[in-house]
């Protein structure tokens, strides 16, 4: 079996569990089928993805039972081919791409014409449950059938250049689904990286955004994904106005999860519920509660190089939470400042967040730690 690469890896002040490494290798790509890394110490494998970059490849696995101040010395070997645990298969008839994880299926990047902007749905948790309110997709009873734009998972914001990009109001603005500039599966990720026209109500093209979500195989039921969004101001200069209607990514969890219905919000400063939480800046806000007779719980973490990190949080009892860096006049009215964002034609500004499915609430499912991990990876050095 060929050794190609030797590396360190080091946890730094954190336990690592099935967190994602990314390292950046010199040279170009062994010309093998398939690879694997192997632990020096204890010999046992586990999967690894390649791919070309600009000055080498990358490499990204899976860390698992790293402990804080530990080190792991890894060898890049040759390896069997193994099936996708991550499976990426558009449905262009059917406008959407379906993600199965581990033979499972997650959930489905949704962009047919039909539709306002793209989402993704149904978005499957811990015990094969929907952790995302079904409605106006699917009526189920017991649902509460208001904001018929909150569709699961999306991206969206209230006012680009006075375009609302939010709501289905009339003369709202729209999301077109223009290619996908990759639809990859592989045994540590699968991506899906689509290229979107924000357009006003009439259909003509505002700017564009490359959207790329990176799905992890994850086992338990448990699922990570990171969300990418780069906006490029093609058409000319664009404003991203002070509204609280709006978010670059917004979820709505299934209606049993809502906190009227015992559900919990919990942001990064224990902030508890909408009103220790809507509005305030925290890196990461959790939503859990019951579903299908199960706690869960979904997260959204934010990059540390975005934007106004850390950013505000337009965050409901009714079941709503969307990450909104813009509103600040809304969530802080008395100290008179505006939260419009303004670019330049040409100007390609970008966000990055990371969403986390979970068992149980904020605590149980160790979100802080998740955090961390996506804050403050583990770092890795090549021999």
């Amino acid at each position: 079996m060929a050794r190609f690469v030797k590396l360190v890896l080091s946890a730094g002040e954190h336990d690592r569990a099935l967190t994602p490494v990314t390292a950046l290798v010199p040279g170009p790509v062994p010309a093998v089928p398939a690879f694997q890394l192997r632990d020096e110490k204890t010999h046992r494998c586990c999967a690894c993805q390649v791919e070309a970059a600009q000055e080498g490849f990358s490499l990204t696995w899976l860390s698992a039972g790293l402990k804080a101040g530990q080190t792991q010395r890894l060898v890049l070997e040759s390896g069997r081919p193994q099936p996708p645990r991550v499976r990426i298969e558009d449905q262009p008839v059917r406008g959407r791409a379906d993600v199965h994880i581990l033979g499972k299926h997650f959930t489905s990047y949704v962009y047919g014409k039909e539709w306002v902007r793209p989402y993704l749905f149904p978005v499957i948790g811990p015990g094969g449950v929907q952790v995302t309110r079904q409605y106006p997709l699917k009526h189920v009873r017991g649902e509460h059938q208001d904001h018929p734009h909150h569709k699961s998972i999306w991206v969206a914001h209230g006012d680009c250049n006075g375009v609302d990009n939010w709501s289905e109001e009339p003369k709202h603005g729209w999301q077109r689904h223009q290619r996908f500039e990759r639809l990859d599966s592989g045994p540590v990720f699968g991506r899906i990286r689509a290229v979107n026209f924000w357009c006003h109500s009439d259909g003509r093209k505002q700017f564009e955004e490359t959207r790329e979500i990176r799905f992890y195989a994850l086992p338990g039921g448990v699922r990570l994904f990171d969300l990418d969004l780069v906006f490029h101001m093609s058409q000319g200069p664009v404003t991203f106005g002070d509204t609280k209607e709006g978010g670059l990514v917004s979820v709505r969890v299934a209606s049993s999860m809502d906190v009227r219905n015992g559900g919990r919000i919990e942001n990064a400063f224990g902030g508890v519920q909408e009103r220790e939480t809507w509005g305030q800046a925290a890196a990461w806000c959790d939503y859990s509660g019951m579903a299908g007779g199960r706690r869960v719980g979904i997260a959204i973490l934010e990059h540390k190089s975005n934007p106004r990190f850390p950013t505000g949080w337009h965050v409901r009892d009714y079941g709503l939470m969307t990450a909104n860096c813009f509103a600040s006049s809304y969530y802080h009215p008395e100290a008179k400042l505006r939260g419009d964002m303004a670019f330049k034609k040409g100007q390609r500004p970008a966000w990055r967040y990371r969403l986390y499915i979970h068992k149980g609430d904020a605590r149980q499912g160790r979100v802080s730690n998740r955090f961390l991990d996506y804050f403050a990876p583990p770092s890795v050095s090549v021999r």
